[in-house]
């Protein structure tokens, strides 16, 4: 499409009328802009109207722009320079900086080791000042004490007088039941005088004497029946809450007062001619159900080895944890403690040094010195051979065995010592002898309970024997003789081995002695002198008569 003139004019003035509005905001946005734009027409008009001054105006131009490039490069050197010196003199700041902190740091450890040192030192000096002062006030405590002891004097051993003599008095009468009283701790003795001592009297009034050592069976029934009486009394569910309270924390506070309300430990002991606290210790582990658990199993002694190294020997607390009874952790931890095994020559006479220092002081004499060798020495009696000896002392003279072990190996010496010819109880005829000795002694006692038996006059009665061999062979007898011997009494047993074992020995003693008789007839017949074989008319050699009537012939 071709435009016209009058449509090209109006296009024109359009676009012009675009152009100065858009200078016109421009100006108002950036004001020197368009003051350089209206230069720039100025100038160009000058230009139009005289040439010559438009050629100076550039030359100037020119000049104007040389100058400011060799400015700019100056001002860049300049700036170049400037920063080498400003770095130059930074890395000189940074050393002497860093040389500053060391020496800082180094003042700062020496000031920290001084001021530790003085610490210490100061802590030292406090430390003796307070134990100055702790002794110096212990000292006048002692002197404050001295001075009230010796200001009452006078009415304290008064009161003290009459409560001893009280005290005494009653110690008096309950050495008459128990003879060792004076060597027992104060708190034995007080529980003996507010349990035990009324009902000694009251026994003795009766005829009935004090026992000890095992309990017998009719002590256990007797046992078991206070027990059951104090059950069905107090309403209690079970023995174990009366006897281990500790067990039971939320009731132990009632239980306590329940059993202080019905005097459990004398209605425990009635009927049984021995101390309250024994019989209650025997009902403990009559009645404690962790007591019959069995044989112990290698974790258990593992972790009883571990807690006894934790806790020491408080058992009560080793039992809780191990579920099992007191009394048989004790027992069981004396065993593993000690050696195991054969004895060394090295424990024998240890043992042996122990125990003989003991009876040479208990005879009066030396019986290992040297006079020895000439006269037989200080003799000893079977008892004193074998009972009361101080066996823990001895187990910690050998320090590698328990008690328990040194008095089995003990009589297991002496037992080679007594029957010097051999063993007593042997298979022959001197250990037939012996056994039915022993069943007739047991049989002509008259007693109902093994606990009641006096070993010591069994041994004796069977000769050259301890008191311990003599229950061993008992127990031999009765184990490998007497059938269903764990369910009979006592009498029962002792009544089956006279009635019926001891015709059996006597005829197998009957038997071997005539076997020894013939043996011994066997060995007189078969045995010659050698002065019946040998002759002394052997010793004559005879003479060949004929050759020597030859040679006098001949002659």
């Amino acid at each position: 499409m071709k435009l016209n003139k009058g449509e090209k004019n109006i296009s024109t003035q359009t676009n012009n009328t675009m152009k100065k509005k858009k200078r016109r905001e421009e100006e108002e946005v950036n004001p020197p802009a368009a003051a350089e734009h209206q230069e720039e027409k100025k100038r160009r008009e000058e230009e139009e109207v005289n040439p010559p001054a438009a050629a100076q105006h550039q030359e100037k131009k020119k000049k104007k722009r040389t100058k400011d490039v060799l400015g700019v490069k100056e001002k860049k050197k300049q700036k170049k320079s400037s920063t080498a010196a400003e770095g130059e003199h930074t890395m000189q700041t940074n050393h002497t900086k860093t040389k500053t902190k060391k020496k800082k740091k180094k003042k700062r450890r020496e000031e920290e080791e001084v001021s530790a040192l003085a610490a210490a030192y100061r802590q030292e000096e406090e430390e003796k000042r307070r134990k100055k002062d702790v002794l110096v006030e212990k000292e006048e405590e002692k002197k404050k004490k001295q001075m009230k002891k010796t200001s009452s004097t006078a009415t304290a051993a008064q009161k003290e007088h009459s409560v001893v003599r009280v005290d005494f008095e009653l110690v008096e009468e309950l050495q008459e039941f128990v003879p060792d009283i004076k060597n027992k701790c104060d708190d034995e003795i007080r529980r003996l005088l507010r349990y035990d001592l009324h009902r000694f009297k009251a026994f003795k009034q009766q005829g009935v004497c004090l026992r000890s050592g095992r309990y017998s069976h009719q002590e256990n029934q007797r046992i078991r029946e206070n027990m059951a009486d104090f059950l069905s009394l107090t309403s209690v569910s079970s023995a174990n809450l009366l006897l281990f309270p500790r067990r039971y924390k939320e009731q132990e506070v009632e239980i306590r007062k329940l059993r202080a309300r019905h005097h459990f430990l004398e209605r425990i002991a009635e009927g049984i001619p021995r101390p309250s606290h024994q019989v209650y210790i025997r009902a403990r582990k009559m009645f404690d159900d962790r007591n019959y658990n069995g044989r112990f199993s290698g974790e258990e002694m593992r972790s009883l080895m571990k807690l006894q190294t934790l806790h020491g020997n408080d058992w009560s607390k080793i039992a809780e944890k191990m579920d099992r009874s007191a009394y048989s952790l004790q027992k069981r931890f004396a065993h593993i403690a000690a050696g195991r095994g054969a004895w060394s020559v090295e424990e024998e006479f240890r043992l042996k040094r122990a125990l003989k220092t003991h009876l040479e002081a208990l005879a009066g004499g030396a019986a290992g010195s040297e006079d020895s060798a000439a006269s037989e020495g200080p003799s000893l009696t079977r008892d004193q051979l074998c009972n009361n000896l101080p066996w823990k002392e001895t187990s910690q003279q050998v320090e590698t065995r328990s008690w328990t072990q040194c008095r089995i190996k003990w009589f297991s010496l002496l037992k080679g010592k007594l029957a010097s010819g051999g063993s007593t109880f042997n298979r022959g005829p001197e250990g037939l002898e012996a056994k039915i000795v022993l069943i007739n002694t047991l049989y002509n006692m008259h007693v109902e309970d093994m606990c009641d038996v006096d070993w010591d006059e069994v041994a004796h009665a069977v000769g050259k024997v301890t008191p311990m061999c003599v229950q061993k062979s008992f127990h031999r007898l009765k184990v490998s003789r007497v059938p269903h011997w764990s369910s009979l009494f006592y009498g029962e047993i002792i009544d089956f081995l006279h009635l019926r074992v001891t015709p059996l020995l006597q005829e197998q003693l009957s038997k071997s002695k005539r076997r020894q008789d013939a043996q011994q007839e066997a060995k007189q017949e078969s045995c010659y002198l050698l002065s019946d074989i040998f002759s002394s008319q052997d010793d004559f050699l005879e003479l060949d008569n004929s050759q020597r009537t030859t040679d006098q012939s001949q002659l």
